[in-house]
């Protein structure tokens, strides 16, 4: 077939017709430019040119939802995408009245929306996505209290903070979700009028056994994700990620969006395969990226997408990793991950 720009090859990915090849694309955190609107728009759209992506998925720094509810932090301070907290509102279960609805286009929203719109008017007529955390998520940030900044503590506080204040003060915490799903919603509409294709909508980490129940899930999480999404139901492309292993994936096949991107390999999640008779939703994945793409070599990614493309037959299947690559990830294994979305074009 004739060659499709790279909007008409994931429009047609995304509505399960025939592509000239599988789209491709991924996404990492660009930590020295995140704190700058100019630097991080600059390395973004250089790392979509540079690799050749079909789309970009923006990635702002981790923190900025918690941000924009008081939570401050010290930039100079990482471990790996987490600069350490300073201080934030909530100190115990008894604060959540403080989460209250806040303007979704000033303060770090208007940071992020000046970054929509100079990667619109950098990257031509591919798509982008603007990401945003989930409610649930946004509150894991806010309740983080852990005693050593450490990635894996930082998390497992978010977690810890999430069991105690729903276990404390349930009432206050749906009170609070509903806050942040209400500006949540307005801003990412505000992302699409600021030229963003749609969401990188996130559930980070919190979807899956270990952590919460399938039914907190369905009481803390769910309705607050579909009143955001539900604000951005004309976008042209939305797409949910649910991270992390043991992940809840049949509490999200039914969300409104256009496609669903997890960990299909190595996690204890449904593979590409299987995902096919479990949703409707464009299927965005099929490649480690915390095996292959990292620790592997080139000829491994492009055996590992190959794989997924024929388990899909190249057809409603945007290839991608599971989740964000490790910002030391290999040059040329994300070149073997482009590469083979041309290799597989003769595969399918």
């Amino acid at each position: 077939m004739a060659e499709l720009s790279k909007r008409e090859r994931v429009d047609a990915a995304l509505r399960g017709e025939a592509v000239d090849r599988v789209p491709v694309a991924a996404w990492r955190h660009f930590l020295d430019e995140e704190n700058n609107v100019d630097d991080l728009t600059a390395v973004s759209l250089k790392h979509f040119h540079d690799f050749d992506w079909d789309w970009l998925k923006v990635n702002p720094r981790a923190t900025y939802y918690a941000e924009a509810w008081g939570n401050r932090y010290d930039f100079s301070d990482y471990d790996s995408v987490l600069p350490r907290l300073i201080e934030g509102p909530l100190n115990s279960p008894a604060d959540l009245d403080k989460i209250q609805p806040v303007n979704p286009t000033a303060g770090v929203f208007a940071e992020h929306l000046d970054l929509t719109r100079k990667v619109k008017a950098g990257i031509g007529d591919a798509h982008f996505l603007q990401t945003v955390f989930s409610p649930l998520s946004v509150l894991g940030f806010l309740v983080a209290r852990s005693a050593e900044h450490r990635i894996d503590l930082d998390v497992q506080a978010q977690h810890d903070g999430l069991r105690k204040y729903f276990a404390e003060n349930p009432a206050g915490v749906h009170a609070a979700l509903d806050n942040i799903a209400t500006t949540l919603g307005q801003y990412a509409v505000a992302a699409l009028e600021s030229g963003a294709s749609g969401l990188f909508f996130a559930i980070v980490k919190i979807a899956r056994e270990g952590v919460l129940t399938e039914a907190q899930f369905e009481e803390f999480g769910k309705p607050y994700d579909l009143k955001v999404l539900q604000a951005v139901q004309g976008a042209a492309f939305n797409m949910l990620h649910i991270c992390g292993p043991y992940a809840y994936f049949n509490a999200v096949t039914d969300y409104p969006v256009h496609a669903l991107n997890w960990a299909t390999l190595g996690q204890n999640n449904p593979t590409v395969d299987e995902a096919q008779h479990q949703t409707q939703q464009a299927i965005v994945g099929g490649v480690d990226e915390l095996g292959a793409l990292q620790t592997g070599t080139p000829e491994q990614v492009i055996d590992e997408a190959l794989a997924a493309v024929r388990a899909t037959n190249g057809r409603h299947f945007l290839l991608t990793p599971g989740c964000g690559t490790n910002v030391d990830v290999p040059d040329a294994n994300l070149h073997a991950l482009r590469r083979a979305a041309d290799i597989a074009t003769e595969a399918v």
